[in-house]
């Protein structure tokens, strides 16, 4: 099923958006792009919280050397 939505952009998400367009070649390719990668980045951030809460639970905090590791595997 597909729905509609409507939204107001301001001149800056709007510029954003014409560069987007300009890759994609419509809007609704940019704008579903758009929402892959920013679905995706928040999707690595919450497992990278929970990983970094489950792993602090079981031994306590994490090192920065720890944290930098954890990083570059959910980049």
């Amino acid at each position: 099923m597909s729905n509609r939505t409507a939204i107001r952009l301001d001149d800056s998400a709007e510029d954003d958006l014409k560069y987007l367009v300009e890759i994609y070649g419509s809007q609704t390719a940019a704008i579903k792009a758009a929402l892959v990668q920013l679905a995706r980045r928040e999707r690595l951030n919450a497992a990278m919280r929970d990983f970094v809460a489950a792993t602090e639970a079981e031994g306590g905090p994490l090192t920065e050397a720890e944290m930098t590791a954890a990083r570059s595997y959910f980049a």
